[in-house]
């Protein structure tokens, strides 16, 4: 019986709409390639997640990238917050959980920096009833390290929890503790998922 849930935050309770806020920027398609995979799709981009480097150490690796972009690189980081939204359905998600007796808790790769103004802004986050993210503890999701974070700090029983990720990968680092999971491509699967084992949503 699940009486657990854990929630990622990007693409599950926030929208990460990067590529979106790069055209809202007015880019061509080629400089928005350019500072795509200098930054979010480059290998540099979830150092600042593992807490081990600053946003400004990691703007400055993905600025040396590529050079040719890098005026709009800088520009991209210094508005990082704009790319990131609310889903409209989170905190209601999570009210209609916990008052249905569920445990809930987020697990998310997330930057000091960027951290924080989630904790400012998004209205889910003090509605949960733990979290941990990936720079306090200096693991990011696929590491086993983060999974075993959350479940020494909650004391959960991964066999009653079901672990909600959009990315596959992250997935298949939590199941090995025993977590059952879902990939989550939109809101409706989410719920017809969620009851389909037995979840009350």
């Amino acid at each position: 019986m699940i009486k657990t849930i854990i929630l990622d935050i990007g693409q599950v309770l926030a929208n990460f709409r990067w590529k979106e806020y790069l055209y809202e920027c007015g880019y061509d398609e080629d400089t928005v390639m350019k500072i795509s995979n200098a930054t979010v799709l480059s290998k540099y981009w979830q150092e600042e997640d593992r807490g081990l480097l600053s946003q400004q150490e990691v703007m400055n690796l993905c600025c040396a990238l590529d050079p040719s972009v890098e005026k709009e690189i800088k520009s991209f980081f210094e508005n990082i917050t704009e790319t990131v939204r609310e889903y409209d359905y989170s905190v209601d998600f999570i009210k209609q959980l916990k008052n249905n007796g569920y445990k809930v808790y987020l697990l998310s790769n997330y930057g000091e920096k960027n951290f924080k103004f989630a904790l400012d802004h998004f209205k889910f986050i003090p509605l949960a009833d733990g979290k941990v993210i990936s720079y306090e503890v200096k693991h990011i999701k696929p590491e086993p390290e983060i999974y075993q974070a959350l479940i020494q700090k909650y004391n959960i029983n991964p066999k009653e929890a079901v672990f909600l990720d959009d990315s596959e990968i992250n997935l298949e680092g939590a199941r090995p503790f025993g977590f059952t999971t879902i990939q989550v491509k939109n809101f409706n699967q989410v719920l017809e998922d969620l009851r389909k084992l037995g979840v009350r949503i």
